[in-house]
């Protein structure tokens, strides 16, 4: 997925700022894909300027005016063509610089390796209480929104990254006890 995919598939729910964008990004799909703030406004000016969204200014009181998004046909066309055409390879790309640090772990000493994983363990547990808040707050979003025909497909990827997680943890903790065994 590039980010400009993300962007339109969440511009099909509603108009939106880019403030709301990232917003969307960091609850909504902060397990599956990153984006920060700059990448985001970067991809809506190249959007725009492709004709795949367009931008109005909303006035506010005591605020700053808001740059309000929409996706256009063509838009609505390029995300269809992109969520409908699946690579042939579904390998999830991996760049994970814990574990290679850890794949390298004799250069730390075990009591290091040892914190830094427990450290690992406790914030994918966080990760996880956080996602059944993710989990409500997306059955709220639904059903408030009119959304409760996507709920479902929602409620997929959350629960792909909930095991996902409780596999780290599981991973952690086992881990953890074979460096134990070992000192």
């Amino acid at each position: 997925m590039s980010l400009k995919h993300g962007l339109l598939g969440l511009l099909t729910y509603e108009d939106m700022s880019g403030y709301d964008l990232k917003k969307a990004f960091d609850t909504s799909l902060q397990f599956m894909w990153s984006a920060k703030g700059s990448q985001i406004y970067r991809d809506l000016g190249k959007l725009e300027d492709d004709g795949f969204v367009t931008s109005k200014v909303v006035p506010q009181e005591k605020k700053f005016d808001r740059k309000v998004y929409s996706i256009t046909d063509k838009g609505k066309e390029a995300f269809l063509k992109w969520v409908r055409n699946f690579p042939d390879s579904l390998e999830v790309p991996i760049r994970d610089e814990f574990i290679v640090r850890v794949f390298f772990g004799e250069n730390l000493g075990r009591e290091n390796l040892l914190f830094e994983i427990r450290r690992f363990k406790k914030q994918r547990e966080e990760a996880l209480e956080e996602l059944s808040v993710v989990s409500e707050s997306a059955k709220e979003a639904a059903v408030q929104g009119g959304y409760e025909h996507s709920f479902d497909y929602w409620y997929f990827t959350i629960k792909k990254a909930q095991k996902e997680i409780q596999a780290e943890i599981e991973w952690a903790e086992e881990t953890i006890e074979e460096l134990k065994k070992r000192s």
